[in-house]
């Protein structure tokens, strides 16, 4: 394990109760600047839960605050032994971020206020927590990129890919058929199939890879494990999408399956592949994660200078929404 930087003091680590005392009160102060940071930016918040609702690929978007925050519990025995240190680069990251939102927002770049506003929660943790805090809580904070309906740009690249491998399964079933390339139609002596954008499995690969990032921060430890298993959950996705394209096609060409059947043996095939995603990376676990180390902790300090951060942090993010007025009221 990487030791935390050499000028941190080391001090006495208080009781499980003093800590849980003082976390108690971080975390209120924490609550309350995040929900002002959600009322200055709720336009953004709300077009980012309204494709949430909307949208089936983007659906588990409504789950990935309350799975950070599983996340966040489950390493308590890291966080808790520090101690928080309000820092100002954190509000000087709060600044960049607010200037990227109004930026986004003048522009109409929709993607860059919601962008702005996911990573405001870390730099807003930065501010209050301190670095060290951030640094061990990275990998839970990344969790909240899956927040961000983003993705839809590679979808025909994905359409590609399962087009291919489905020409390649009915090539290697000898079953002759005719491919449209502009419209993405496949036509089979029984029917006509096409691939339409939602068949790319962009629906597979994201809430999948949602799961597999939360089961890789729980269960690695280094980050070249992480990444390693993050890409064969991308690869893995992506051919059991393909497998289940061409099963529906091939079960209604030769009258096994059609209709709602189709819609079950897509389940079937989701149902199967994370389960079989998790147990692989159970077999490669070797190095799990090791909660029994205890960090280095700062001095303790009051909540004068958490309460204080806050409300510069909430104060240099309003700037963002009055500028948006200022602007427009000029224009």
């Amino acid at each position: 394990m990487r030791e935390v930087a050499d000028n941190i003091t080391t001090s006495v680590v208080p009781n499980n109760r003093s800590l849980w005392t003082g976390w108690r009160l971080t975390g209120l102060i924490m609550c309350i600047a995040s929900l002002c940071v959600v009322g200055l930016f709720w336009e953004t918040v709300h077009s980012m839960t309204d494709l949430w609702a909307s949208s089936r690929t983007f659906a588990h978007g409504f789950l990935v605050l309350p799975a950070m925050g599983y996340l966040i519990w489950c390493y308590r025995s890291r966080w808790m032994q520090l101690v928080p240190a309000p820092s100002a680069w954190g509000v000087a990251v709060l600044i960049l971020l607010g200037s990227g939102w109004f930026v986004g927002y003048v522009t109409g770049l929709v993607w860059l206020q919601q962008a702005a506003v996911v990573a405001i929660l870390p730099g807003l943790m930065w501010a209050i927590l301190g670095r060290e805090i951030v640094k061990t809580l990275s990998w839970p904070l990344g969790f909240l990129a899956f927040m961000l309906p983003v993705g839809t740009s590679i979808e025909p690249w994905l359409q590609d890919f399962t087009v291919w491998f489905i020409q390649v399964g009915l090539q290697l079933a000898n079953i002759p058929y005719l491919y449209r390339h502009e419209t993405y139609q496949i036509v089979l002596t029984s029917g006509m199939w096409e691939v339409a954008p939602d068949c790319g499995g962009l629906r597979y690969l994201l809430p999948g890879l949602a799961l597999g990032y939360a089961f890789a921060t729980l269960i690695y430890r280094q980050p070249t494990r992480r990444l390693v298993f993050l890409a064969l959950c991308a690869v893995v996705l992506m051919v059991a999408n393909g497998f289940r394209a061409y099963g529906v096609i091939i079960g209604d060409h030769f009258g096994i399956a059609e209709g709602t059947d189709h819609r079950v043996f897509s389940y079937a095939i989701y149902g199967l592949t994370i389960p079989l995603l998790f147990w692989l990376g159970l077999q490669w676990g070797g190095n799990l994660t090791d909660t029994s180390f205890q960090y280095r902790t700062t001095e303790v300090h009051g909540a004068r200078k958490s309460v204080f951060m806050a409300v510069a942090a909430v104060a240099v993010l309003a700037v963002a929404p009055l500028s948006v007025l200022l602007w427009f009221n000029r224009h």
